[in-house]
């Protein structure tokens, strides 16, 4: 009788740790990408065939692909469920910038929160974990326009926009 309830607890402190454990990896990804992007490191020369999966991110500049791919990478989950979007935004934060110097550049990033032991699968119901990091441009004007992936089954950029606040 107590087996039961026992393993709901387990089962659900499991599913707790996990899915705190990806939120964390999340934020610290696009952390270090926003910082990368703000000196200029944009990360590896993206290639058409790179193995980072970007989906539908086709009107990004080359370099914003690359810090895409870099973020997706530092943030270490499942690159196909993972979504990066990269803008940036004018110092007076009023508009989008043009990734200059004392501009701010924002990376957002989400990825589908899902249940390991299926047990809670109904409680997460679709949701997305997010996370928005805005740094201002240290170096020099970069050559790039900003993009986003094509945001996932129920999901939407809604919340990462120059005006929202993080989530």
């Amino acid at each position: 009788m107590v087996l039961p309830i026992l393993l709901m607890l387990v089962f659900g402190m499991v599913e707790f740790g996990i899915a705190f454990n990806d939120n964390i990896a999340l934020r610290q990804g696009v952390r270090e990408a926003a910082r990368q992007g703000a000196v200029g490191n944009m990360g590896p020369t993206f290639t058409t065939g790179a193995p980072c999966h970007l989906t539908g991110a086709s009107t990004a500049s080359a370099n914003v692909k690359s810090l895409m791919c870099l973020a997706k990478s530092r943030i270490g989950l499942d690159g196909n469920d993972v979504r990066v979007k990269v803008l940036s935004v004018k110092a007076d934060f009023t508009s989008i910038g043009t990734f200059a110097k004392a501009d701010s550049i924002i990376v957002c990033a989400q990825y589908p929160l899902e249940s390991i032991t299926s047990m809670f699968s109904v409680f997460f119901g679709g949701a997305q974990l997010r996370s928005k990091t805005t740094m201002r441009i240290e170096l020099s004007d970069l050559v790039a326009t900003g993009g986003e992936e094509t945001a996932p089954t129920g999901g939407d950029w809604s919340w990462c926009t120059v005006s929202s606040e993080s989530p």
